[in-house]
C-alpha cells in the first residue's frame, strides 16, 4: 500500500509540474500606436494579424485594433493550454463614446512554434495549424487592396494544397531578400457559377536592379472561408492579378 501511495503521489507531482511548466509563459514588449483614425461607432474591420515565431516566443502584431479614444494603455492577458493560445487584449480605459484604431504588438515568451496549434485573440481565430504550414495569411480589406504597394510582378504558377495557396512569381530585383509580399482580397463576391472574388499580389520592393528574381510564397486561405461562409458556397474562383484558380473547401 505504501508503494502505491508513493507512486500516486509521484504521478500527482509530475502532473502538477507539467501543468505548471505549460503555464510558464509571459507577455512582454507591449507597444501600440496613437489613434490611426477616429469613429463615433465601432466599424467592423477585417482582422489583420501578423504572427512571427522567434527564439523568444511568438510575436503578435494586431493591426487596426478598435479601442476607446481615451485609452492610455493596452492590457494583454493570455492562457496557453494543450496547444491553444487564447489572448485577450483591451484598451484601458474603455468608457469613451468614440472609437479609435491602433496597431498593437507584443511578444508572448516561452512558446515555440511546434507547441502551438491555434491562436485566438478576443475569441477570433487568427492562426490555425492545418496540414502544411503557410508562410502568410490572405488579407481581406478593400482599402488595402486599393492602396497597398503595386510593384510589377508576373505570376508564373498557382497551386492549392490543404487550404494553402502557393504562388510562384517573378519580378526585377537584386536578390529579392528585402521583398514584402502580401495577398490582398477586396472582399467582392460575384455570383457566377462558381462565384468568384478578386485578389491582388502586392509586392513592396526597393531593390533597384534589373535581374529577374523568382520566388514562391504560400498563403493560408482560411480567412476567405470565414469571410464568405454566409453565402453558403464551398467553391470560389480566385482571380489573382489576372490569373484564376478554383478553390474548393
Amino acid at each position: 500500500m505504501k508503494k502505491v501511495a508513493i507512486l500516486l503521489s509521484l504521478v500527482v507531482l509530475l502532473a502538477v509540474s507539467c501543468k505548471n511548466k505549460e503555464q510558464e509563459t509571459t507577455v512582454s514588449n507591449v507597444n501600440f500606436t496613437s489613434c490611426q483614425q477616429i469613429e463615433t461607432k465601432n466599424i467592423k474591420l477585417s482582422v489583420i494579424v501578423d504572427i512571427e515565431f522567434t527564439n523568444e516566443g511568438v510575436k503578435i502584431t494586431y493591426h487596426d485594433f478598435a479601442t476607446a479614444c481615451d485609452f492610455t494603455t493596452i492590457e494583454v492577458t493570455h492562457t496557453f493550454v494543450d496547444g491553444v493560445l487564447n489572448i485577450t487584449q483591451q484598451g484601458t480605459p474603455n468608457a469613451a463614446n468614440c472609437i479609435c484604431y491602433t496597431d498593437v504588438s507584443y511578444t508572448i515568451k516561452g512558446i515555440s512554434q511546434n507547441e502551438v496549434n491555434t491562436i485566438f485573440i478576443n475569441d477570433e481565430l487568427v492562426y490555425s495549424l492545418s496540414g502544411n504550414q503557410c508562410d502568410k495569411s490572405v488579407i481581406i480589406n478593400k482599402l488595402e487592396y486599393e492602396n497597398a504597394p503595386n510593384y510589377p510582378v508576373q505570376i508564373i504558377d498557382l497551386e492549392i494544397t490543404n487550404n494553402c495557396l502557393k504562388i510562384k512569381f517573378s519580378a526585377s530585383a537584386c536578390d529579392g531578400n528585402s521583398w514584402n509580399v502580401e495577398l490582398i482580397g477586396m472582399g467582392n463576391y460575384d455570383k457566377s457559377d462558381p462565384p468568384q472574388t478578386t485578389l491582388r499580389l502586392s509586392l513592396d520592393s526597393k531593390e533597384l536592379c534589373t535581374a529577374i528574381v523568382t520566388k514562391e510564397v504560400s498563403f493560408d486561405l482560411n480567412p476567405l472561408v470565414e469571410y464568405f461562409q454566409h453565402y453558403g458556397t464551398n467553391k470560389l474562383y480566385l482571380n489573382i492579378s489576372g490569373k484564376e484558380i478554383l478553390y474548393e473547401y
